[in-house]
């Protein structure tokens, strides 16, 4: 299924979780409304147990501190930096998969766009982030899969600036890893996704592009037409 083959604004009709085309709203809307009967029904609290239970499962909180700065500085000094953004990156899909196989099922969502979409709406009603689908998308569970999409104010970004640091690559690396292994879980494909724009090195928003891992190459050489646009 192709979806907005051209540029039009995504933000002047807002759902209360995704920034999306009118058209995803119904969609997004009754996926929304699952979530909330998740939260209400199967949230169980259990200090005299030190558990904390969702849909029958044990969850914990961690402060997005912790991964956003804590971690990686732990990591920057055991691995180096390009070791660090490797191992977030494939923490953040981990994570991602995770969540995709154990919350899809359970939705009784179906349909690529469907199965997609309950990825984003999570990731606000976690705290995680909220998330930004742009015109240009292409929602096929095939070689042609490609998701364009930006996390506004994402906690990676934010909490790096408000540590008063800079940098001069994108630092993301979570926010794209469990992106991917959402998606990959949802469409049945190997996807990498690709920070391309961040907030942390000055860009006006976090922008991401996804695509299929055998196809990387050919994606990379496009970057400087998605951040563009």
């Amino acid at each position: 299924m192709r979806y907005w083959s051209y540029y039009r604004s995504v933000t002047d009709e807002l759902v209360k979780t995704v920034e999306a085309p009118p058209e995803l709203h119904p969609l997004i809307e009754e996926i929304e409304k699952k979530y909330e009967e998740v939260f209400a029904s199967h949230l169980e609290f259990r200090p005299e147990e030190s558990r904390i239970r969702l849909l029958g499962k044990d969850v914990m909180f961690i402060g997005l501190r912790a991964v956003a700065i804590d971690l990686k500085d732990e990591l920057d000094r055991v691995l180096g930096e390009q070791g660090r953004n490797l191992l977030i990156y494939r923490l953040g899909q981990s994570f991602g998969r995770s969540e995709a196989e154990r919350l899809i099922p359970q939705l009784g969502v179906e349909g690529l766009p469907a199965r997609l979409a309950a990825g984003p709406i999570w990731a606000a009603f976690s705290g995680f982030v909220r998330v930004r689908l742009l015109p240009g998308s292409v929602l096929e569970p095939n070689e042609n899969y490609f998701l364009f999409y930006e996390h506004p104010n994402n906690f990676e970004a934010q909490l790096w600036k408000d540590e008063g640091r800079t940098s001069q690559e994108p630092v993301c690396f979570f926010n794209a890893g469990y992106s991917s292994g959402w998606c990959s879980v949802a469409s049945g494909l190997d996807l990498d996704a690709e920070e391309i724009l961040c907030e942390a090195k000055g860009d006006p928003v976090c922008r991401f592009i996804m695509f299929p891992s055998s196809r990387r190459m050919e994606y990379m050489e496009r970057v400087d037409e998605y951040r563009n646009i």
